[in-house]
């Protein structure tokens, strides 16, 4: 068996240089009502109608019960983000990229984005053979 991709190619119709993303984008926002009722409002940022940033958010951010959910859904929705963007203006994903997207949704020290980014971080020094070499031996 081969590996395959985890990501799919960017979209072939699409320029493959990479673009930046404009300073004002236009985008969509969602009403959605979760199964404990609570109303959350999804955003979708677009270039040329493809979708490159999501948002997720919810009028009780300061209930301190849903601290720890919403920087897990800000993690997820970075993630997400810098995905679409590596799928639909190819952006180049890295490792760092990663990071920096983790380490920003921390709300708070050993939350799980920050437990993330303390795990993660030890193989950004590492080439690609260490991290090869180590997934082996723990396989």
């Amino acid at each position: 068996m081969q590996d395959e991709p985890i990501l799919p190619r960017p979209d072939q119709n699409m320029n493959q240089e990479e673009k930046e993303l404009p300073e004002v984008l236009d985008g969509k926002r969602y009403r959605a009502i979760d199964r404990e009722r609570n109303k959350w409002y999804l955003s979708v940022s677009e270039v040329e109608g493809r979708p490159v940033e999501v948002f997720a958010s919810t009028a009780f951010d300061r209930d301190h019960e849903l601290q720890s959910r919403i920087s897990n859904l800000t993690t997820i929705t970075r993630l997400i983000s810098l995905i679409l963007r590596h799928i639909f203006i190819n952006e180049t994903l890295t490792l760092e990229k990663c990071l920096k997207q983790i380490k920003r949704s921390s709300r708070q020290k050993n939350d799980l984005p920050d437990m993330l980014y303390g795990v993660l971080n030890r193989y950004s020094d590492m080439s690609r053979d260490d991290i090869n070499r180590d997934m082996k031996r723990s396989a």
